[in-house]
């Protein structure tokens, strides 16, 4: 798809965005929206209000949040829920992760419901008026170059986490909050439509796996001729096969051995070793 240029584009100084139009600016996060670390656990104490938490995964595994979604109940203090109570406009971004490339995760809130509290291992952030939309934020935080800093701002070794100073500090395009609003329609839109193909090619791909199957199961246990002469193979999952073919159990016609398994300090000795991985997703080209 082509998209109109501006007149004019600047010099953004952030080396991962480059050129920005010349009427937008770059600034901090914390200038454009005030974030808050969630400290609402899964626990549930008697003395607290009954809440629904939104949680990591319902971040992580959907793009909006809304009332309709099947939420964890949990509790929370008053103090809690006047802090972390999502509204219609925040966005919500995941801030601990197995990977530095996997983490700020968002998510956009579309609908909410007085119970709803943001909860433990998630930000909440809510922009300021004046500064900029939630709609065009979440998108930010779906851009590649908001997830570079990200990624480098992430500090840990087996388990990844953001800081708070470090993320009220990552960098944004501004442009105006007309423009805003111009480019968050127009990214709802695109993104619903590339969604829709996406879906339709999954499940042709999903078709062309079952077809796949179909062919080879079919060649395996009927042959490739189709006048051959059937018999019942006496198995009912297997079903009839051609009446020159016998059927023997796999001891018979060779050998089974299972893998070895071994210690992390034999890894690395020299000796390469074949995963599960290397058999579930490498097929033969």
């Amino acid at each position: 798809m082509k998209y109109l240029k501006y007149e004019k584009y600047r010099d953004s100084g952030i080396e991962w965005l480059g050129e920005i139009p010349s009427n937008w600016k770059a600034k901090k996060l914390k200038y454009v929206a005030d974030l808050s670390v969630s400290n609402v656990d899964k626990k549930t104490y008697d003395e607290q209000r009954q809440v629904r938490l939104v949680n990591y995964t319902d971040v992580y595994y959907n793009d909006f949040i809304h009332s309709k979604l099947e939420y964890m109940v949990s509790s929370a203090s008053d103090e809690e829920i006047r802090k972390f109570h999502v509204k219609v406009g925040d966005v919500i971004i995941t801030k601990d992760s197995e990977s530095a490339d996997d983490i700020g995760i968002p998510a956009f809130v579309v609908e909410t419901a007085p119970d709803m509290v943001c909860g433990y291992h998630l930000s909440l952030i809510r922009c300021k008026p004046s500064e900029m939309i939630g709609g065009f934020l979440f998108r930010c935080f779906q851009s590649s170059f908001l997830s570079k800093q990200f990624e480098i701002i992430a500090n840990g070794v087996t388990r990844y986490g953001l800081p708070k100073s470090g993320s009220k500090s990552v960098l944004l395009p501004v442009p105006s909050i007309t423009e805003q609003k111009s480019i968050a329609n127009f990214l709802d839109k695109e993104v619903s439509r590339l969604d829709t193909l996406i879906e339709k090619k999954q499940q042709f791909i999903e078709r062309l796996k079952e077809k796949r199957l179909a062919v080879i199961t079919n060649a395996v246990t009927k042959g490739i001729d189709a006048k051959v002469e059937l018999k019942p193979s006496g198995i009912e999952w297997l079903g009839d096969i051609p009446s020159h073919w016998d059927i023997k159990k796999l001891r018979y016609l060779g050998t089974l051995q299972n893998g070895i398994s071994q210690s992390a300090e034999y890894f690395g000795s020299g000796h390469p070793f074949i995963s599960y991985g290397d058999v579930k997703y490498s097929p033969l080209e």
